[in-house]
């Protein structure tokens, strides 16, 4: 019997506690929508200036009992990661892994036509310059690759008649003897000749992927360094802005979160999460915590 009693009160709570919440809400979400709108405006101009226009695109939802959530894009700035290790401003597209022994030039131009619209809105320049170099870098690579193979095939062929000579000078002790000696000393000249070419054109074929994967190298050095820098933009961006606008989120409950979900910066497709306590926000609004000790004060990571 008492624990029908209990059950029934317990019940009546809930039901109370939904009803009231039901009751509340519209207005609620009403105002905190109105205010995450205006932020999500203030965002996107504050980054669009601090990151000089890398962001390409930034929407934001509420979570009951979590908190807002801000959507942010900045993928648009380059895909050198993919490409020269996936973007000169970006998580620059890595360089894909090229076999210089057997290059496929057309292969390259098609990379070079798909990967030049996914960078059109930033970089575009140094992108296609950069891919022209990989594209020239690959036909010398092509050429002096074929010039190898018509070598050896003009090695096989003198080769091959130097051992008819040798074959035929073993089997004719006629005047014509001394006609072949002849003709094989200058065919050992010749291959002489050709196999000091085809030492010639590895060497340069060996030094230019040398070249190719040094240039490949200092673009994934410079790739970073952006790299570092358009997240430092962005970090310190997020954190200037909340501090000296969050108090326009004043109908977000103090025990919820303002998070960022930020794709093109974190590394191998994932997504770089920041997520700041409402509290943290107040206090910076205030002045008792500067942006910086907010930026430390949020928690990163990538997913």
């Amino acid at each position: 019997m008492n624990k029908q009693l209990i059950s029934s009160a317990i019940i009546t709570v809930i039901a109370f506690a939904s009803g009231n919440l039901q009751a509340q809400a519209p207005a609620e979400l009403a105002a905190i929508q109105r205010e995450v709108g205006i932020m999500e405006n203030i965002l996107s101009s504050a980054l669009q200036q601090d990151t000089d226009k890398k962001i390409r695109a930034i929407s934001a939802n509420y979570l009951v009992e979590q908190g807002v959530v801000f959507e942010l894009d900045v993928r648009g700035t380059s895909r050198w990661q993919t490409i020269f290790s996936s973007v000169p401003n970006a998580p620059l597209p890595p360089l894909p892994d090229i076999d210089f022994s057997n290059v496929n030039v057309e292969f390259i131009s098609e990379q070079v036509e798909v990967f030049s619209e996914q960078a059109v809105e930033s970089s575009r320049e140094a992108y296609q310059q950069a891919m022209e170099v990989m594209r020239e870098g690959a036909e010398r690579v092509r050429e002096i690759a074929e010039q190898e193979r018509d070598v050896s095939r003009d090695l096989r062929e003198l080769e091959r008649e130097k051992r008819d000579l040798e074959f035929a000078s073993r089997h004719d002790n006629s005047a014509a003897e001394k006609e072949l000696e002849q003709r094989k000393k200058a065919l050992e000249k010749d291959i002489a000749k050709l196999e000091k070419q085809q030492t010639t054109l590895t060497k340069q074929q060996q030094q230019l992927r040398q070249d190719i994967q040094a240039k490949q190298a200092e673009r994934e050095k410079q790739q970073a360094a952006e790299q570092q820098k358009l997240q430092t933009q962005v970090n310190t961006s997020i954190s200037l802005t909340l501090c000296d606008y969050g108090s326009g989120l004043r109908s977000l409950p103090n025990d919820e979160h303002v998070s960022f979900i930020i794709k093109g910066l974190a590394d191998n497709n994932k997504r770089l999460i920041k997520i700041f306590n409402k509290a943290d926000i107040k206090k910076c609004v205030v002045g008792d915590i500067k942006a910086s000790d907010l930026a430390l004060k949020a928690i990163s990571y990538q997913f």
